[in-house]
């Protein structure tokens, strides 16, 4: 995984919850210098503890760092020794090689945050929300490992309803919800010999990079859509409008002040008006106290959240 957060999280404590062992956490290191600093590596260290104290209590587990470049024979040394039967993946970077997987007994298992095949690729839900896809496309699959990023057999799909999307908390709690369910539910039954899967379909489907391009304001566009954007991108990697003094990172929306004028942004301390295609509006522009005002509310917002409604179709070759 990339790091213990509130999506591997719940990974985590729906695996062991649901009476499963983690033979190892196999984890990006920490950043080296002269990105990383000494404060930032120790305050992520922390945090590790504090994250896996939270979602497995006393539960002993073995933390693996795999920082770049990868060592993969050095890595099968360290996993032969834990004699696991099936890797889980979330939002590794790098595409893990068939030999690592052939270590495990049961190969190699990845939870991918949209309804493949739709939106393979590093960046699924940004792009679901750019292009307008996320209630036909959006949820969470469980699908094999293979030789090419995304694109083993499915095993198992949690799709999410439009009150899922309604916030970026909303989205997190439904994300770490399905996890919970599919680890819970699908793994275990595909290492039973339960659960087959079904190979993807072929065709032509969406590959979800995001580019600068995508996270580019237009006065065309409603403002229903930029705020679902805003709620997706904001903090990062951002929402941008184009002025004639260059780019302007956008908060959120604070007032709506009337129909479309057909005039220029208007740029003013911490914050900027400017027309959308259903009306005029202003939005906070980015700076440090709005992300920390943001983080803030995301955690009181996050606290008043009850457990999202969410069902499992299995995939299977025999019905």
């Amino acid at each position: 995984m990339l790091n213990i957060d509130r999506h591997t999280g719940a990974l985590l404590a729906g695996w062991v919850g649901s009476g499963n062992r983690i033979g190892a956490i196999v984890h990006l290191g920490l950043q080296r210098r002269p990105k990383g600093s000494v404060v930032g590596n120790f305050r992520r260290s922390l945090q590790r503890r504090f994250r896996l104290k939270r979602y497995l209590g006393n539960v002993p587990v073995k933390l693996i760092e795999f920082s770049r470049p990868h060592d993969w024979d050095a890595l099968e040394r360290q996993l032969s020794e834990i004699n696991a039967d099936v890797l889980i993946s979330y939002a590794f970077p790098s595409l893990i090689p068939q030999r690592v997987l052939a270590g495990f007994r049961k190969g190699g298992l990845n939870l991918h945050p949209s309804l493949l095949p739709n939106y393979r690729g590093p960046h699924p839900v940004h792009r679901m929300v750019v292009d307008g896809q996320h209630l036909a496309c959006g949820g969470v699959t469980l699908h094999k490992m293979s030789a090419g990023y995304d694109q083993g057999d499915i095993l198992a799909q949690v799709a999410f309803s439009e009150a899922d999307w309604a916030t970026k908390q909303t989205l997190a709690h439904a994300t770490a919800a399905a996890f919970r369910l599919l680890v819970s539910d699908a793994v275990p039954a595909y290492c039973r010999g339960a659960l087959s899967g079904v190979p993807q379909p072929a065709g032509d489907f969406t590959w979800a990079r995001l580019e600068p391009a995508h996270m580019m304001i237009s006065p065309s566009m409603p403002m229903e859509h930029v705020a679902r954007l805003w709620h997706v991108l904001g903090i990062a990697p951002g929402i941008y409008l184009s002025t004639e003094a260059g780019n302007a990172r956008l908060g959120f929306q604070i007032r709506r002040l009337g129909p479309p004028t057909g005039r220029a942004p208007v740029r003013r301390w911490a914050s900027i008006e400017f027309d959308l295609a259903d009306g005029r509006v202003v939005h906070l522009t980015y700076n440090r106290l709005l992300k920390r005002l943001v983080k803030m509310h995301a955690v009181l917002a996050s606290a008043r959240l009850g457990e999202p409604h969410l069902e499992i179709r299995f995939f299977d070759q025999s019905t």
